[in-house]
């Protein structure tokens, strides 16, 4: 382990020694209750099995960001406090933040698909060709919780919930707020947020824009959500919501190691980068109880226009440039009933689902550049050449899924869980424009058994042991199949795409231990401890090849690790907490068995520290990343890094003023990088921003 990480490792040990003791010296109760503890430190969770359960009665790892939690950290986005979670890191690509990428257990996309779902109210908001998620969309309210069930849930979520889900959760709270939120900072970042809510109906708007800390990387970006309440019978509801979100970014694009000067600066390979993407949701949901089931349904619509224009560099001094237009749209619906009883004498729960969604997307690419700076992007204006490529895209999926929970005594719960999945594709050709690719149609069984012991409950603590065993896949993505952009080549036929129409699958098997220990005591101190221990082998995991310029199914990788998070806090004084992710991949198969999977980072830590006297409060946070492999040789590293952030309030009656500091020491790091993929030794680097301070204010009433 290098320098940087000893320090972060000591406060990780000494805290959960020092922790740990005073939770497993008291004696064990061996009488059940329905002790405050379990209902303070040991919330109900929904995303962990798609039904009410107590986290701690989880077969699975999971974690829980609380309203109060998110009002604390210094953050500009929901990524920024996800990065607090175990198991969760994000690589940043454009300096601030505002295009991170998701890894998690060893899973990275890279910019190309992502390896987790993300929800807005149990709703999937990735994009129907990459998987990608657009985290601008995301609103926060006062109500807001966000919840993560990492590792495989393909049993209950099917495709692509192999790393991680992730629920936010907006309509946990109804009470009557109002309020107005007012940003300014460096670089700038600008933005008025807005909130009106009660009972029956709340709309929310976030308009931002930003400067951005590197050249070329100025943004805008608009949302709207609306949602209204309405009661269905004596003990049924019914939401309808509609959310809207509209952003535009330039995109700086890497910088070259062979360079020498300004780190903001953006290379002239990107200058004609951009994006500008609307998306448009609709949907209801509605849950009633139906004889002894609660019945549980959704119906969403969602439309989305981008265009993009991107550059892949072919070489240090060789790149292409083409803009992508994309309309996509699709009809998702659920159906749950949760909760039935059946004839057996044993405390249980079963719940059945069925999932369908059928979407389609129309992309065409146009040519801008292509060559060497000093000849073809020097001259180069930047607008349409001709068009490259067309083709429309479709996919259709069903799944249902079963979940049967039992308790046959009380302190033991069994779980068993599996789902069969349907996906049908098919891709239409544009005359002289695109080929004809076969159609494709894949189907997946993921079972999951699952077993969870309170090993611990007394009127102070609980504790909960749980193990699981699990079947997960993950389906290529519609552009890893039938993506159209092509690439120039010096040699036959000359140019290349990178969409593979042959590929398999992603599986894995998967084995996961942990544990999670509660404890209130009457000094007012409060504390939660959660540890997980996985493995994970995956078969055909799907990679981007230099040697192909193409994704290729790489074969076989095994995903090990571990991951740890405490909190200690006494109520309305100070709160504390430390998580520790360590992510062990290498390869199975190939010529680099045993080798360390590229842009992995193996060791995360994140820890910080809140306090309160009276109307001000001050929040400081720590985060470190290390053992990161630019190249599947594993010859080249990437430095480790770490930052600190930090948040001062001051509360009023009816306003909160606070000031946020990142970066805070004023570290210069790369977040991730790539080699040159013609083999040179030049790296392309994704520097992130220096110090930078965001003002706030907010008003409510």
């Amino acid at each position: 382990m290098n320098g940087i990480m000893r320090p972060f490792q000591r406060v990780l040990t000494l805290i959960a020694l020092t922790s740990i003791l005073p939770l497993v010296g008291s004696s064990v109760s061996a009488q059940e209750s329905d002790s405050t503890i379990t209902r303070t430190m040991d919330p109900i969770v929904i995303t962990a099995e798609r039904t009410e359960t107590l986290l701690s009665s989880s077969t699975g790892s999971v974690s829980v960001l609380s309203a109060r939690q998110l009002e604390q950290l210094p953050t500009r986005s929901v990524v920024e406090a996800l990065s607090h979670v175990p198991g969760l890191v994000f690589l940043d690509n454009d300096g601030m933040g505002w295009n991170p990428q998701m890894v998690t257990r060893g899973f990275y996309g890279g910019g190309e698909a992502e390896y987790g779902v993300v929800l807005i109210d149990g709703i999937p908001v990735n994009n129907l060709e990459n998987g990608l998620v657009n985290w601008e969309q995301l609103m926060q309210s006062p109500g807001t919780t966000i919840e993560v069930l990492r590792g495989g849930a393909s049993s209950l979520y099917g495709d692509a919930a192999i790393g991680a889900v992730i629920n936010i959760r907006t309509d946990g709270s109804r009470f009557t707020q109002n309020q107005f939120t007012f940003q300014t900072g460096s670089h700038g970042r600008r933005s008025v947020k807005a909130l009106l809510q009660n009972a029956a109906w709340s709309a929310t708007a976030d308009l931002g824009t930003s400067e951005g800390y590197r050249d070329h990387s100025g943004r805008a970006s608009v949302s709207f959500g609306v949602q209204r309440h309405l009661n269905w019978g004596a003990d049924g509801s019914i939401v309808f919501s509609g959310q809207f979100n509209d952003r535009k970014a330039d995109l700086p694009g890497p910088i070259r190691s062979s360079d020498e000067g300004d780190r903001t600066e953006s290379l002239s390979f990107f200058r004609f980068d951009e994006l500008a993407e609307q998306t448009k949701r609709a949907g209801v949901r509605a849950e009633r109880t139906v004889g002894t089931a609660r019945l549980r349904t959704s119906l969403t619509y969602e439309t989305r226009d981008l265009t993009h224009v991107r550059t892949l560099p072919l070489a240090a001094t060789f790149a292409d440039t083409q803009e992508r237009d994309v309309t996509a749209g699709g009809w998702r619906m659920t159906a749950q009933w949760a909760d039935w009883k059946l004839p057996i004498n044993f405390d249980h729960q079963l719940t059945l689902g069925v999932d369908a969604y059928t979407g389609s997307l129309d992309s065409r690419y146009y040519q801008i550049a292509t060559g060497g700076l000093t000849d073809a992007y020097r001259f180069s204006t930047g607008g349409r050449e001709q068009i490259n490529a067309e083709g429309s895209v479709s996919r259709t999926a069903l799944a249902g899924y079963a979940q049967f929970d039992v308790k046959p005594i009380s302190r033991v719960k069994v779980s068993l869980g599996a789902r069969y999945d349907r996906l049908s594709d098919s891709f239409d050709a544009v005359e002289d424009l695109s080929e004809e690719a076969p159609s494709a149609s894949n189907s997946a069984f993921s079972p999951k058994a699952g077993v969870n012991v309170r090993y611990l409950s007394s009127p102070t603590q609980v504790g909960n042991v749980y193990a699981s065993v699990s079947r997960s896949f993950k389906a290529a993505t519609l552009d890893q199949l039938y993506d159209l952009r092509a690439l120039p080549v010096p040699f036959p036929p000359y140019t290349v795409r990178i969409a593979s129409p042959t590929l398999q699958p992603q599986e894995g098997t998967a084995l996961e231990l942990g544990f999670f220990h509660t404890a209130q005591f009457a000094s007012g101190w409060q504390g939660r401890l959660s540890t997980s221990i996985y493995t994970m082998d995956m078969e055909n995991e799907i990679d981007f090849s230099f040697e192909t310029f193409s994704n290729v199914n790489i074969g076989m990788s095994r995903h090990r690790g571990v991951e740890t998070g405490l909190s200690v806090e006494k109520p309305g004084l100070v709160a504390l907490f430390v998580n520790y992710t360590m992510q062990d991949v290498t390869q199975e198969s190939g010529d680099n068995i045993g080798k360390a999977v590229k842009a992995i980072p193996k060791t995360a830590i994140s820890t910080g520290i809140s306090s309160e006297w009276g109307p001000l409060s001050a929040t400081l946070a720590l985060k470190a990343v290390s053992d990161i492999w630019i190249d599947d040789a594993n010859t080249v590293p990437l430095e480790d890094y770490s930052t600190v952030d930090l948040r001062l309030a001051w509360s009023m009656t009816d306003w909160l003023f606070s000031v946020d500091v990142f970066n805070a020491l004023d570290t210069a790091y790369d977040s991730t990088a790539y080699p040159d993929p013609s083999g040179s030794d030049v790296l392309f680097l994704f520097p992130s921003a220096m110090r930078t301070v965001s003002l706030s204010a907010r008003y409510r009433f």
